[in-house]
């Protein structure tokens, strides 16, 4: 079994946890800082020197964390940054490696790549398997991407209980799975260098060329960060982007705060009420009304312990080792909160790694389809065909967009389902075209 040695310095660990767990990777955690079994075998003198956390693996390696541990964000900004991202992106991709779970294709060619395990590509997987298309899923993260953090969805058809992200994911992974669909996870793609014949090729992360004949992007978004003095410092250490679920039974007692006033943000401040001493969702515009779920907002305005601060913005955050009190500016006043844990959801930005620089974007960096690329007078620039682009159709004939990555979508889990399943319907449109 791996063993995931981490420390009181260690903001990867957090990572590493969230993907292991999401992949069903089984393995054992050891803090040497509270760990008995650590301290009896004096891991913490043996690994001095180590990146924590250190993962080991059955045939004896040892897997460092990252030199800088730094998620990739779509709009990060600076060259060292940006590259000490990229390096944490190839950590993941070399712990999904090692970790046995499928980084490299087994084949060359595929009649579909799907990139993103999303609601929208999982969707698009298991459609195009089950009608005979040869296909492969590529997620950077794990199956069900963001939706599968979620703790829980309420408001998706037919499950009058709700359910939660995770066992969406499980479940949408297993039936893509039962139709043939080849997935890969802790990968994303990092180009297209060209093309094969009739199929563009993609390279991947894992060192991997891809032939596909046709496309889905539905890589979503990634949460958009949060900027100001020590914010940057701690995440990994108390301040977490997304909802993270593994991390509620931990933060029990504690008092936690859920920045952002989607349906996102009001169900991960919900599921740590449970556990928390405290709640508080710190809010920028003046209520939750307009970017949350109703049925959510009457349940936090129900909960004895969850508090709304609105107007409001986190503009730093200090601590020693981890995080210990965040400061938060409102129009009266500023004011520094002790708190335990931030949970970061103040919306996302599209991800269009390996892909921005070949199709269309909008100006805030999502995918344009369909008629919208004809927009403008640009046609020929955009377009290269005679016939006018299918719904959802990206710039590049046989590239389709689904799911929040696509310009002008609906940001909700049964839209991403919906246009998963109609983009397969244009592939076939777009194959039998093409006579093949």
């Amino acid at each position: 079994m791996i063993t995931v040695i981490t420390g009181p310095n260690a903001p990867a660990s957090g990572t590493a946890r969230d993907f292991l767990v999401r992949n069903r990777v089984p393995h054992q955690w050891l803090d040497l800082t509270t760990d008995p079994l650590a301290k009896f075998c004096d891991l913490g003198r043996r690994l001095a020197g180590c990146r924590l956390p250190a993962v080991l693996f059955e045939d004896g390696t040892m897997l460092e964390a990252p030199e800088t541990f730094q998620e990739l964000r779509p709009a990060i900004a600076g060259d060292a940054h940006r590259l000490a991202a990229i390096k944490t992106m190839h950590w993941r991709t070399e712990l999904a490696t090692r970790a046995g779970l499928p980084t490299r294709p087994s084949r060359d060619k595929y009649d579909l790549l799907v990139l993103g395990g999303g609601p929208a590509g999982l969707t698009a997987a298991v459609y195009a398997a089950s009608e005979g298309l040869r296909t492969l899923l590529v997620e950077r993260e794990a199956p069900g991407g963001q939706a599968g953090t979620s703790a829980l969805i309420e408001n998706y058809l037919g499950f009058p209980e709700g359910l939660s992200g995770a066992e969406l994911a499980e479940r949408a992974h297993a039936q893509a799975k039962r139709f043939g669909v080849e997935i890969l996870s802790g990968v994303f793609a990092v180009g297209r260098p060209g093309a094969k014949g009739d199929r563009p090729q993609i390279t991947l992360s894992s060192n991997a060329d891809v032939h596909a004949r046709s496309t889905v992007l539905a890589m979503g978004i990634a949460w958009r960060i949060l900027t100001g003095p020590g914010i940057d410092t701690f995440v990994g250490r108390g301040i977490t982007y997304g909802s993270s679920p593994g991390e509620a039974a931990a933060l029990a007692g504690k008092t936690v705060m859920v920045v952002g006033a989607g349906n996102s943000a009001g169900q991960a401040a919900l599921h740590l009420a449970k556990v928390a001493a405290r709640v508080t969702i710190v809010v920028r515009g003046d209520s939750l009304a307009k970017n949350m779920s109703r049925y959510l907002i009457e349940r936090i305005e129900g909960a004895s312990n969850v508090d709304v601060i609105t107007n409001a913005n986190v503009i730093a955050a200090d601590g020693d080792m981890r995080l210990a009190a965040v400061v938060v500016r409102t129009r009266d006043e500023e004011r520094r909160m002790p708190i335990d844990a931030v949970f970061i959801l103040i919306g996302g930005d599209p991800w269009t790694k390996g892909v921005e620089a070949w199709l269309r974007c909008d100006e805030h960096g999502y995918l344009m389809t369909g008629a919208d690329l004809l927009a403008g007078n640009d046609r020929r620039r955009w377009w290269p065909l005679e016939r006018d682009p299918m719904p959802l159709e990206s710039s590049e004939p046989g590239a389709f967009v689904a799911g929040d990555l696509r310009h002008g979508s609906v940001k909700r889990v049964a839209s991403a389902v919906g246009e998963g399943a109609m983009a397969i319907q244009l592939v076939h449109r777009y194959l039998a075209a093409r006579g093949k």
